[in-house]
């Protein structure tokens, strides 16, 4: 029950157009910053999820404060904590849909490939392919991670509810949900570091076909 943060791509909004049309890199920087929009909603995931980590963090800790042995009084707080944990794996959910369709918008620039193939555009166009493809598969490891470690979550909750429950296993519970957050906390950072070094490829490209630019993110 950690929050992570997300490294976000970067909205760069151009100013003057290069051309009216027919620009092959003035329609890949439409497709990306399209691909940017698209990925909203997983940014807005992130306060909530936040929030719900939060609570779930104070369930367990009044959990252990009230003691295993009051099942009546565990039983609301488990609950809760269950409902919290779905609610998280709802908002999962939906940042894998914002994440993938954005892709598949950014995908979009691979028509532009054979225009753009030995142009003085080509180097930096290929690196903005590689360095997305690889954020990509860093999310897919980064969400399975997370949804594995909610799935811990849930049995460490529903374990209070077990009148048998001994410190050693309460401990093996805590111990499983630890390891999975360590694993999240790996993959967020290839995550973020995917993510920053994507923004950086995405301005290059800009760059280098002379697209006037503003940062605003």
């Amino acid at each position: 029950m950690k929050y992570i943060l997300f490294a976000i791509v970067s909205i760069l909004t151009s100013l003057i157009l290069v051309a009216c049309g027919g620009n092959p890199a003035q329609d890949v920087y439409e497709h990306l910053e399209l691909a940017v929009e698209l990925e909203q909603p997983f940014e807005e995931q992130q306060q909530p999820l936040y929030q719900a980590e939060e609570r779930e963090n104070e369930l367990f800790e009044e959990i252990i404060t009230v003691g295993t042995g009051e099942l009546s009084e565990i039983e609301p707080l488990v609950e809760e904590a269950l409902e919290s944990i779905e609610s998280r794996l709802l908002m999962v959910e939906i940042e894998e849909e914002s994440i993938n369709v954005s892709f598949e918008e950014f995908n979009e620039i691979e028509q532009y490939k054979e225009q753009i193939a030995q142009t003085e555009l080509e180097q930096a166009f290929t690196a903005l392919l590689d360095t997305m493809n690889s954020r990509y598969e860093d999310y897919q490891l980064l969400n399975e991670a997370y949804k594995d470690a909610a799935e811990a979550d849930k049995k460490l909750f529903e374990s209070f509810l077990d009148e048998e429950l001994t410190f050693e296993q309460l401990q093996e519970y805590v111990d499983t949900v630890n390891e999975k957050y360590a694993e999240v906390d790996q993959y967020t950072q290839s995550f973020n570091e995917a993510t920053d070094l994507y923004n950086e490829k995405k301005r290059a490209f800009y760059e280098a076909a002379d697209l006037n630019i503003s940062y605003e993110s």
